[in-house]
């Protein structure tokens, strides 16, 4: 049996900026497909247009989580500079 991308996991771990756990969750779901390549019956490993469908969805799942970790980086850039321009407006003040 074709093992199920935990889709609603993997959101919730990018909502709550999980970016670890739902990497972890995507190799956990990749160990379990490859295993199903050792262990399946020949419809399973067979059927094209499921696993092409499910290889759009963790491709979708993966940019998701490009994204929200894109935008993490840009948040924590911009702290970064603010507090910066609040350290020097506070020397200049002082």
């Amino acid at each position: 049996m074709t093992p199920a991308l935990p889709t609603d996991a993997i959101r919730t771990c990018i909502a709550n900026n999980d970016f670890d756990g739902a990497h972890a969750l995507l190799v956990e779901h990749e160990n379990a497909l490859r295993a199903t390549f050792d262990t399946g019956t020949d419809a399973e490993k067979s059927c094209r247009e499921s696993w092409l469908q499910l290889l759009a969805a963790q491709r979708g799942l993966i940019d998701e989580l490009r994204a929200a970790r894109d935008d993490a980086a840009r948040s924590l850039e911009r702290l970064g500079r603010d507090s910066r321009a609040v350290k020097a407006y506070l020397q200049d003040a002082g």
